[in-house]
């Protein structure tokens, strides 16, 4: 796979940075958001290849932002983690427009299977 430039949304610092730690070491360019609003916020100023959203924020819900990145960004690739994992979460958050579900916790090797899938679908859609 090739790099990807990786959006980590996520309130838990040690989430965060074991991602950085584990997309770093493969090449990949890893930034660090710790609330909703500063996800957000990232993710209109910048490029991301790959959005690594926590359902669960203190500030706002990620329901709430996987909505906003379709409406403002729809061909984003999001995965949505959670450690509140379960079949109807995953269901509505795919149905939401994420690309791939990744449950908390989870090892090294299911991150980046994760994001090379998400990746290789997001490159195989067609061009609008």
């Amino acid at each position: 796979m090739k790099p990807v430039s990786v959006l980590v949304i996520d309130d838990e610092q040690v989430i965060c940075d074991a991602c950085q730690l584990v997309l770093s070491e493969q090449g990949h360019a890893v930034t660090l958001t710790n609330t909703g609003a500063d996800g957000l916020a990232a993710i209109r100023q910048g490029t991301y290849d790959v959005v690594l959203l926590d359902m669960k924020l203190p500030d706002m819900d990620g329901m709430e932002i996987l909505k906003a990145v379709q409406e403002e960004k729809r061909r984003l690739c999001i995965i949505v983690m959670t450690g509140y994992s379960s079949i109807s979460n995953a269901v509505q958050a795919i149905k939401k427009g994420a690309s791939e579900y990744l449950a908390k916790p989870f090892t090294d090797d299911e991150l980046l299977e994760t994001i090379g899938n998400a990746c290789v679908d997001t490159e195989q859609q067609p061009t609008t």
